[in-house]
């Protein structure tokens, strides 16, 4: 279309719509069939007067009044249109003008012979596209039954009029031009109006697929757009051997920006943020917000020295960068984690591996730049961004030893739990903004045991190996899998539509392992129960949603093997159980339905019981002995876990005393604190105080802390420690290597005894794996040996593992093999039988 064309149709365009009421051109369907009936008004005030004008010099000056009489009808509907507002007036205004000017035209020419007869379908046709089809079918109705009065009437005997035209011929010419070019000026009217409402379809959807690839408040890429551009890169660097970087970026410390200056200042400096890398990248560089406070920076076809240098520049520009909010001036830093892609590998894995430089520079100081790779680089702040090879190397070699260590699962090569529980933290937090809704999908292999006796350890860890693995291909590359400990893992699913979206993935990971895994020369059928959280949810931080997946989980394990569920709080238990055990906990406390039994822990060098660890029992009147798994979490619930927690402690410590009293050798007893008693400001005055009640030494008690509970408040946590360790009370961390392990954090605790996990244990003393089962507990003992502490083995159940444990020289270990928790009196008969004799040999 030339430019005068153009210029032509829009001035047409602006004409229609002055007709057209305000409400109706916000939605398209209405808007069409207006700008129809304006269109069928314009044509008929184009050929109606060459029509009147004809039949006044055929002598019919009769119908040529009529004609205009109708088309003055007919262009009245735009103008009811536009006064109204109803497309319904306007339309049925302009079709009764049509049907009353054709009928008396067929009429008064000759009945049904009349050349006007066939303009009768004008009104039908016109009707489709003024109101659709309900419209088009009452107005043929209405012509056929014109057609048929104008046929019957002549031969009932009703006369037809008489006409002045003589040359019938020439009025039929005339009006199969009409009727020619009535239809044509309308259909190109109709594509005009047609065509103008596409281009605006085609300006929506342009701005709709620019809303899906971009991030409303920054402006840059979403991160579904950025994984999309780095798989196309992918493709193409496999293809051309031309490889690519990832730089992805996390500002520091923003949420006390949030808590500071409030969410608004926030945004503020997200765009500023996202500004000021833009100006820094090249044209062919993909940037985009990655969620929450981290972007995503792909530099295709450059090395990983430039992407290096590049990184390095952007913290510096970061670090230069002021964001104004109203009389504030905000400072901020950044750090960055830095890949390069590896030929033929997944882009979740090159996603990851950015994530874990990432990881590192925050664990490192923040504000700085981490390279991962195998000559991996750390970058200070100010430092030049190359370095000698030499030293490159070493300084690589060190990060990728703590990478590994305090974020991978060595058996599987999954995340571990601490960096799971970091990624579920910021998820919970993108979701709170974006309201967005996130799965935690719990994972629990059934019987596994029964794997490991049948064809060993090393079997077993070749299955784990395994199932982690066909895990992970069932989960999208944003996706986060962990192995949460022993045989089960979690799945960490963000920006799901709905709660089904979540059934779809534990359903598809569960057809998975319909198929059987093999190991050696054996196939392995395994069953899992699975479990599945949903966040936002009310009364829920991460300590609850993680409890929530382990309730679920146990729930479906009732409901059978390969069982999902998904977690809801009347169907967390069965109903009349759970309220029987919610209600009944503080009355079994009351009533001594709960108890203490005490499993020896024995020192290797001596084969002596040195101390014991206080486990709480549940003994209903109704449901018989209930697992601790079952009810602690209901009284974390409850709250009466403190109270339960207190009552534990003093029981203890007063066993310890009788023991003592009775003249039995002395020993410590270990009692385990939970989450919700350390966030009590003062329960190191309520320990000491029951310890001083009890009147045993301080140094017969020791305190107990799991590792995942230690490190959700490490600053807290250790001032805690530190002063029950002042007051002489000994201080452990239970379940260690389970997941969160790290020399950063052990270094600076104030701790006394290390409890090795019992996965590390297990694998001990098997034929084959051995010297990888030895080399890991050892480690675990040299490194506490190193920092002063003791190490207790947990779950020593055979002579092979326990004579591991005296090779690498652990201090202490409990386990069956020992004995089962017992009650205090037969504990009290092993001490005495160990204190008539030097040595007991026959613990062992």
């Amino acid at each position: 279309m030339s430019k005068a064309s153009a210029q032509w149709a829009e001035r047409y365009l602006s004409a229609v719509h002055w007709f057209i009421p305000a409400q109706l051109h916000g939605a398209a369907v209405p808007f069409g069939r207006a700008q129809n009936v304006v269109n069928a008004a314009l044509v008929a005030a184009m050929s109606g007067p060459f029509y009147a004008l004809a039949y006044h010099l055929l002598g019919f000056d009769a119908a040529a009044a009529e004609i205009l009489a109708c088309c003055l009808l007919m262009l009245g509907a735009p103008l009811v249109l536009r006064t109204t507002g109803s497309i319904v007036a306007a339309r049925e205004t302009f079709l009764c003008g049509v049907f009353f000017n054709f009928s008396w035209l067929t009429w008064h020419l000759g009945g049904i012979g009349a050349p006007t007869a066939s303009w009768l379908i004008t009104a039908p046709v016109v009707a489709m596209f003024l109101g659709g089809a309900r419209t088009a079918l009452f107005w043929l109705a209405m012509s056929c039954a014109a057609a048929g009065l104008a046929y019957l009437l002549p031969a009932l005997g009703t006369p037809l009029p008489p006409h002045p035209v003589s040359d019938m011929g020439l009025l039929y010419l005339i009006c199969d031009l009409g009727l020619y070019l009535v239809v044509v000026v309308f259909v190109l009217l109709f594509e005009l109006t047609k065509n103008q409402g596409f281009e605006k379809l085609e300006q929506a959807l342009a701005l709709i697929k620019e809303l899906a690839i971009r991030d409303e408040l920054t402006g840059a890429h979403n991160r579904r757009r950025v994984l999309e551009l780095i798989a196309s890169e992918k493709e193409r660097s496999d293809r051309n051997g031309r490889g690519f970087c990832l730089c992805l970026l996390d500002i520091d410390f923003f949420k006390r920006i949030n808590d500071t200056y409030g969410h608004a200042a926030g945004d503020t400096v997200l765009r500023e943020f996202a500004r000021t890398v833009q100006s820094m990248v090249r044209g062919t560089d993909t940037f985009g917000r990655y969620g929450g406070e981290e972007f995503m920076l792909m530099l295709p076809e450059t090395r990983a020295d430039d992407a290096l240098m590049l990184a390095e520049r952007v913290r510096g520009a970061v670090e230069r960068m002021r964001a104004i909010d109203g009389a504030s001036e905000i400072a901020v830093t950044v750090s960055i984690g830095v890949t390069e892609y590896r030929a033929g590998e997944e882009v979740g894995q090159a996603v990851a591996r950015a994530d874990e430089a990432l990881y590192m520079a925050k664990s490192t100081g923040r504000n700085r730049v981490v390279r991962h790779g195998s000559d991996c680089t750390v970058m200070q702040p100010g430092a030049p961004a190359r370095q000698s090879k030499g030293n490159q190397h070493d300084m690589g070699l060190t990060v990728a030893r703590l990478i590994d260590s305090a974020q991978y699962d060595q058996l599987t090569g999954l995340l571990n739990r601490r960096l799971l529980r970091d990624r579920l933290r910021h998820a919970m937090e993108r979701a709170n903004r974006n309201r967005h809704t996130v799965a935690l999908i719990l994972m629990d292999i059934n019987n596994f045991k029964e794997v490991n006796d049948a064809l060993g350890y090393e079997a077993g860890d070749a299955v784990l190996a395994q199932a982690g693995a066909a895990i992970r291909g069932c989960l999208r590359d944003s996706d986060s899998v962990a192995r949460w400990g022993g045989d089960e893992f979690v799945a960490l699913l963000e920006d799901l539509a709905a709660e089904s979206d979540a059934q779809a993935v534990a359903d598809k990971i569960l057809t998975r392992f319909a198929q059987p895994f093999r190991t050696g020369a054996h196939e392995c059928l395994i069953t899992m129960s699975v479990g599945i959280a949903l966040y936002p949810a009310a009364d829920c931080d991460l300590d609850a949603l993680l409890k929530r997946a382990d309730i679920a989980v146990r729930l479906a394990r009732r409901w059978g093997e390969n069982s999902v569920r998904v977690y809801s709080a009347d169907a967390s238990e069965p109903q009349s159980e759970r309220l029987a055990l919610k209600t009944g906990m503080r009355e079994a406390l009351r009533e001594g339905q709960l108890f203490i039994e005490y499993q020896p822990q024995v020192e290797l060098a001596s084969r002596r019981i040195v101390g014991v660890e206080a486990l709480l029992r549940w003994q209903h009147p109704v449901y018989g002995r209930i697992a601790p798994d079952r009810f602690i979490p209901l009284a974390e619930e409850t709250g009466l876990i403190v109270q339960i927690g207190e009552w534990v402690l003093r029981t203890a410590c007063a066993q310890n005393r009788a023991w003592r009293e009775a003249g039995l050798p002395e020993v410590r007893t270990a009692v385990n604190l939970s989450a919700r008693q350390l966030k009590d400001p003062d329960i190191v005055a309520r320990v000491l105080q029951i310890v001083a009640d009890s009147g045993v030494p301080t140094r017969c008690v020791e305190i107990e802390i799991t590792e995942g509970t230690l490190i959700e408040d490490l600053a807290v946590n250790r001032v805690l420690m530190n002063e029950l360790r002042q007051a002489g009370v000994l201080v452990s961390i239970d379940d260690f290597g389970a997941g969160y392990s790290s020399l950063n954090y052990l270094s600076e605790l104030p701790v006394d005894i290390l409890k090795m996990d019992g996965m590390f244990v297990r694998r001990l003393g098997a034929a084959s794996g051995r010297a990888r089962s030895f080399a890991l507990a050892e480690s675990i003992v040299d490194m506490a040996h190193r920092l002063q502490l003791k190490v207790i083995a947990e779950a020593v159940e055979t002579g092979e593992q326990l004579a591991d444990l005296c090779a690498m020289r652990c201090d202490a270990a409990q386990g069956y093999l020992f004995a089962r928790p017992l009650p205090p009196d037969q504990l009290g008969a092993l001490l005495a039988r160990q204190y008539a004799v030097p040595a007991a040999p026959a613990l062992a």
